[in-house]
């Protein structure tokens, strides 16, 4: 009997309890590989949303804003009668709320907030200068609507379901990653 080879019992469960340990070693290591590409995936998405934040809020504020900026009238612009001295600076109308969005132009030829309002794309983007660029699997979605200049919290509800005009529009930029990840970048832009 001494002369056969095998294992002992104790030796089995040895080994099973080694590669026990070994498997609740491995499988954090191997899960974090699987999702390794995440922060690089969410960074490329944060950097497409900025960058058409930055690109809309670096345009002039209304169609009708005059070069080099000043007020536009809004249903939300102080009484004229009460204070004259701004009826000479503010003797445009700004943009209806239905009539948000391009004025039939190119995306090169946008020229004011209200003109990103709509615009969407996935995978081949455009950028500001023309220039083509894809990113398989992105999409980004732009949205401008007005806002009250007192709307606490900051959301288009009021007065934009009232279609009217006011000194403060919300731009929205929505970025969703191929791992379905939305996210959303919000600023304001404001009538001065």
């Amino acid at each position: 009997m001494r002369n056969s080879k095998g294992f002992t019992l104790i030796e089995l469960i040895m080994s099973i309890i080694i590669l026990g340990f070994v498997s609740l070693i491995m499988i954090p290591f191997v899960t974090s590989i699987g999702h390794g590409p995440d922060p690089a995936i969410r960074q490329r998405a944060i950097s497409l949303g900025q960058a058409l934040l930055d690109e809309i809020i670096a345009k002039k504020w209304d169609e009708n804003s005059p070069t080099g900026g000043g007020p536009i009238c809004t249903t939300e612009s102080p009484d004229q009668t009460a204070r004259p001295s701004l009826i000479d600076n503010c003797v445009t109308v700004a943009t209806p709320v239905a009539t948000l969005g391009s004025d039939a132009e190119t995306r090169i030829d946008f020229d004011d907030v209200d003109d990103y309002d709509g615009l969407t794309a996935s995978d081949n983007f455009i950028d500001q200068s023309g220039a083509g660029f894809s990113l398989p699997g992105y999409s980004r979605a732009a949205r401008v609507t007005y806002i009250a200049s007192d709307s606490n919290p900051v959301t288009a509800a009021s007065p934009a379901a009232a279609a009217v005009t006011t000194d403060t529009k919300r731009i929205v930029v929505t970025v969703v990653s191929p791992r379905q990840e939305t996210m959303k970048f919000v600023a304001l832009a404001c009538n001065y």
